[in-house]
C-alpha cells in the first residue's frame, strides 16, 4: 500500500499524531516568524489535508485561502474546519482533486506544500506546476522532515510506499535540476515524555512508530521496536524530541524560475 492511500485509510491516527507533533501550532509559528506572508493577500495550499493551518492563517491573519486536497475525507474535515472558525468568507477557492489534475484559475502571492510532497518525489512537471502557481513576486514554500528527523529513520523501514522522500534529497535534486531556492530548518520541538519512558516507548510513542512504519505495534518484531525507539532517541535534545524539516523556499522575486 502507497503512503498516500494509508493515510487515507487512516485519518484518525493520522491525525492524533499530528497533535502529537504540535504541527498546527508550530508550523503556524513559523510562517509568521519567517514572515513568509508578509505583504501576501493570497494562499494556495497543496495537499492541505484537513487544513488546520490554512484556517489558523485565515482566521489568524485575515489572508484569503485555496486549498486543493484529493481525499474525501480529509476535504470534509476541512470544510467542516472553515465553518466552524468562522472563515467562510475567506476561503475563495476549494478543489478536492488531485494536483495533477488541478487547473489553476490564478496566481496566489504564496504556495504551500507542507507535508505533502510526499506524493509528487522528484517530478520536475509538478514541481513546475506548482512554481507556475506563483504571483510574479510570490513563494512556493515546501516543508519535509530532513533525513535525520525520527519520523525519516522510521520511515526508513515503512511497509508502506511513498513516505521516504526527505527534504534534504529534494533540496539537492531541485539545485541539480536548477531550482535555486533558500533552505531552511523548522524544528518542531515536542517534550521528550510524550515518546519516551524508561525502558522504552510509551503509547504515543508506539502510536507515531505504527504510524509511520504502516506496522501496528503488536505485529512488529522486537528488532523492528528497538529500530523505533532508537529512531526516536536520535531526535532528543535535552529534555526535547526535536523533528527537524527542511523547508524550501522558491522566491519569485529572488531566484530565476527554471525552463
Amino acid at each position: 500500500m502507497e503512503y498516500a492511500e494509508y493515510f487515507q485509510e487512516f485519518p484518525d491516527a493520522y491525525a492524533k499524531i499530528v497533535a502529537g507533533l504540535d504541527r498546527v501550532n508550530t508550523l503556524y509559528a513559523y510562517l509568521i516568524d519567517r514572515g513568509l506572508l508578509d505583504h501576501a493577500e493570497s494562499v494556495l495550499s497543496i495537499g492541505a489535508g484537513s487544513g488546520d493551518v490554512e484556517v489558523r492563517i485565515a482566521k489568524q491573519t485575515g489572508r484569503q485561502i485555496a486549498v486543493v486536497e484529493p481525499s474525501q475525507v480529509y476535504f470534509d474535515q476541512f470544510m467542516q474546519n472553515v465553518a466552524e472558525a468562522g472563515v467562510q468568507d475567506l476561503l475563495i477557492e476549494a478543489h478536492r482533486q488531485s494536483f495533477q489534475d488541478f487547473q489553476p484559475p490564478r496566481q496566489y502571492d504564496v504556495a504551500l506544500s507542507l507535508f505533502s510532497w510526499f506524493a509528487f518525489d522528484l517530478d520536475r512537471a509538478l514541481l513546475l506546476k506548482a512554481l507556475a502557481c506563483r504571483a510574479p513576486e510570490g513563494k512556493l514554500l515546501i516543508c519535509l522532515p530532513t533525513e535525520d528527523c525520527p519520523a525519516s529513520r522510521i520511515s526508513a523501514f515503512s511497509r508502506s510506499g511513498g513516505i521516504n522522500l526527505t527534504s534534504d534529497r529534494l533540496s539537492h535534486w531541485a539545485r541539480r535540476e536548477g531550482f535555486d531556492h533558500d533552505y531552511d530548518i523548522y524544528h518542531g520541538v515536542v517534550p521528550v515524555g510524550l515518546y519516551l519512558q524508561e525502558g522504552g516507548l510509551t503509547e504515543q510513542g508506539k502510536d507515531l512508530a505504527s504510524f509511520l512504519a504502516a506496522t501496528p505495534w503488536d505485529e512488529m518484531s522486537d528488532e523492528l521496536r528497538e529500530a523505533s525507539l532508537e529512531a526516536i532517541q536520535a531526535g532528543r535534545r535535552g529534555d526535547q524530541i526535536d523533528h527537524a524539516s527542511g523547508c524550501l523556499l522558491f522566491d519569485a522575486g529572488k531566484h530565476a524560475a527554471a525552463e
